[in-house]
């Protein structure tokens, strides 16, 4: 048996973990657009660690979802036949993470700070953050910076969706 032979098991593996770390996803965006509405701080911290006990699966997921294309790639012989589609999906999606680091991760950690929520960091240390005043948490609940990360995933991940399915270069 060769790759080529276990390409179309590998592509619907692909596929799955596609599917499942969106799912994950879904659910930090439905947390941060609830959270714009709430302001009792014992519900958002538990929309907080709802959010939050996503992240070892979301990680697992990414690096699957990664694994796998890679391997789809070599199964199929993309990786160095002129496939420029390949490598512009694989730039778009680096840029997809480094926009959700900086527009959506950074500040949903500043909104659980701002609670007296600890990141890894502080847990490490042994420290708690102090809790800031109303005025202060209402400013970082309505930060739109995750707004505009969320809408650069969202179309990153349709061009990506185009480019694989149309490999136009």
């Amino acid at each position: 048996m060769t790759w080529a032979d276990l390409y179309p098991w590998l592509l619907v593996f692909h596929v799955l973990c596609v599917l499942a770390f969106l799912a994950i996803h879904g659910v930090s965006m439905g947390v941060w657009w609830r959270v714009r509405r709430e302001r009792d701080r014992a519900k958002l911290m538990a929309w907080f660690e709802l959010s939050g006990s996503f992240m070892t699966s979301m990680l697992v997921n990414g690096l699957l979802l990664i694994v796998s294309g890679v391997v789809v790639g070599v199964a199929a012989g993309w990786w160095f036949n002129g496939q420029w589609w390949l490598w512009v999906s694989i730039v778009l999606l680096a840029a997809i993470v480094q926009s959700m680091n900086s527009l959506n991760a950074i500040p949903m950690v500043r909104m659980r700070q701002g609670l007296g929520m600890p990141n890894l960091a502080d847990a490490r240390a042994g420290t708690t953050p102090t809790p800031v005043d109303d005025a202060t948490l209402d400013a970082l609940l309505l930060d739109r910076r995750p707004l505009f990360g969320s809408a650069f995933a969202i179309a990153g991940i349709v061009v990506i969706t185009w480019l694989m399915e149309t490999k136009p270069f």
